[in-house]
């Protein structure tokens, strides 16, 4: 193949982390933009081997354009306050002595709330700015979508969680930013919104971002931490490296002010247009919302708002994600009420809980391998499944392999713990007494660097493959495709979010690589997951075709992505007269 698409990436993150200056300016030296960041040999002689791994998954201008990678959708996320004063390896390396390959002022600007997130996911705007006005990126919009070049890299974007819209100062409910460096040489003044509600300034910011060839594909509506500031939606437990207690999940599903947001972004564009009875039809150029990070309660209150609301016919994204294998009965019914536990760090109560993973399938001569999948919430259930494939939506498979499941070979100790809050518990398993359950220890609470220390994960294809294979199985049996299957599903690669990449594919120049495993592994997967867990016998023509594999791989790789991207782009969708709150 010599084109590749990824439907979540952030080619400018490390390098904005690294080069971070209090002035904005849209003067840039481009070299160092389009390059990986560096690392001392002194850093990577004292940094842990995970660590470096991680640092290392970079899709920097370069790397893409190295892995023939030539249409994406960058994704756009500050870095937030959790993260930034987080125990785990950031605090190791931040108070160390080290030359770091990223700016320790950036981190203090984040922890001492000296701006808000809007002003720092502006900074990283005008980086693509930068690029785009060299000629080193061409940006994708609805006027131009026809003038594809795929000799060239061609980005659009997406903003990664509700809190970038935020005014208000970091960690502060009351202070709003003053965005004294912004003027209107900037692709966006924040000064000249009229309110400082997330929605209004998601409508300004879009509207801004049209004027100037620039186009937002989607948003994700939350992100990793809790953002008590703007509380959107009940994000899903995402990280066990990191440790604050703001990771902790929060509330009960969307709150009020994320319905608005989801109002607005649906509503974006929409102008009058004559019909042929002279009436006026609405049309809409909607931003699509994400439902990657959402918890499982934000999930389905937000399938049950889009049908109540009339939105069903607006695609739904899941921009980087892997597969429980379960559907939501299932998943209740793997609970291992023995192991959960009520949990209470720094006044903030949760409960954390395990389920049962279940297989995908087994491989290997001697000593057979067992893989399975990772049945955190994070993950999606089958009914996600097939909310986004019948709403016409696309699904990114992430290339993290600390979401896309489990090997016994590798990993012998599986933690599937993850944090839900008290309220989503009760939600789902009404009949479950939490009051049952015992007290984590408060003392190992304490002490806790990170709720798991990094290990080095060495996951074998068909760990990826399995996802892909559970995701084909749901859509061909369950779900109501318009199409083949596997068009509903690409690659969301979420490099440079600080993933635990694939070994076949640690960075965007290795695409390749993984066109090369797909096409060896795929039809293993296949087999075995259907061996293991069923399925009529016509459900993977690809498992014993060539020919039809071929089209499968190249259609995860790039086509699906380009053409789910030129679908929006040129189409107006109608807005049905449906569109009324359901009575």
């Amino acid at each position: 193949m010599d084109n590749y698409f990824d439907l979540h990436f952030h080619p400018v993150s490390k390098n904005h982390l690294a080069r971070y200056n209090d002035d904005i300016s849209t003067k840039r030296d481009i070299d160092e933009l389009t390059k990986a960041i560096e690392m001392s040999k002194a850093f990577k002689d004292l940094t842990d081997e995970t660590i470096l791994h991680t640092l290392e998954s970079q899709c920097c201008i370069d790397y893409l354009k190295g892995g023939k990678v030539s249409l994406g959708v960058a994704a756009i996320a500050a870095l937030e306050f959790g993260v930034a004063s987080s125990k785990g390896f950031f605090f190791s390396l931040l108070k160390s002595n080290l030359t770091l390959p990223f700016s320790k002022h950036y981190f203090d600007v984040v922890r001492e709330g000296q701006v808000s997130y809007l002003n720092l996911f502006l900074r990283e705007v005008e980086q693509y700015r930068a690029l785009k006005e060299s000629g080193v990126i061409a940006v994708l919009n609805r006027k131009n979508i026809h003038k594809l070049n795929e000799k060239s890299l061609n980005l659009t974007f997406a903003i990664e969680g509700g809190h970038n819209l935020c005014m208000k100062k970091i960690g502060n409910a009351l202070k709003y930013d003053e965005f004294k460096n912004f003027d209107k040489s900037a692709v966006f003044d924040p000064k000249t919104v009229a309110s400082k509600n997330p929605a209004t300034v998601l409508e300004e910011l879009v509207k801004t971002f049209r004027e100037k060839d620039l186009e937002v594909l989607y948003l994700t509506l939350t992100h990793l931490t809790h953002i008590p500031e703007q509380h959107l939606a009940t994000h899903a437990f995402a990280t066990k490296a990191l440790k604050h207690p703001s990771f902790y999940p929060f509330g009960n599903g969307i709150s009020e002010l994320g319905l608005e947001v989801i109002d607005k972004a649906y509503s974006l564009g929409s102008v009058e247009k004559d019909g042929p009875d002279k009436n006026k039809d609405k049309v809409s150029n909607p931003v699509l919302i994400d439902i990657t990070h959402m918890s499982l309660k934000s999930r389905l209150d937000f399938y049950k708002y889009r049908k109540d609301k009339g939105y069903e016919n607006i695609p739904i994204i899941a921009s980087h994600v892997g597969v429980t294998g379960y559907s939501i009965n299932d998943w209740k019914d793997n609970l291992d009420n023995v192991k959960c536990v009520n949990h209470v760090d720094q006044g903030i109560k949760t409960v954390k809980m395990y389920t049962t993973p279940k297989v995908a399938g087994y491989w290997g001569s001697d000593v057979k391998t067992q893989f399975t999948f990772n049945p955190n919430t994070l993950n999606l259930m089958d009914e996600d499944i097939i909310a986004v494939v019948n709403s016409k939506g696309i699904i990114g498979v992430s290339l993290d392999v600390r979401i896309l499941g489990y090997e016994s070979r590798a990993m012998p100790q599986i933690d599937t713990s993850e944090f839900i809050t008290t309220s989503d518990f009760m939600t789902h398993f009404p009949y479950t007494s939490i009051q049952s359950f015992e007290y984590a220890n408060a003392e190992e609470i304490q002490s806790e660097e990170a709720w798991l220390k990094p290990v080095k994960k060495e996951m074998h294809p068909l760990s990826f493959c399995f996802n892909i294979v559970h995701l084909l199985a749901v859509i061909g049996l369950k779900a109501t495709p318009k199409m083949a299957p596997e068009k509903y599903i690409c690659v969301g690669s979420d490099f440079d979010g600080f993933i635990e990449p694939l070994k076949i594919c640690s960075d965007s120049r290795h695409m390749k690589e993984l066109e090369s495993n797909l096409l060896k592994w795929l039809p293993v997967a296949a087999k075995r997951y259907q061996k293991e867990n069923g399925g009529t016998a016509d459900l993977f023509e690809f498992a014993k075709k060539k020919e039809v594999l071929k089209k499968v791989v190249k259609a995860i790789l790039y086509e699906n992505g380009r053409e789910f991207i030129a679908n929006e782009f040129v189409s107006e969708r109608a807005e049905e007269k449906k569109r009324e709150p359901a009575k």
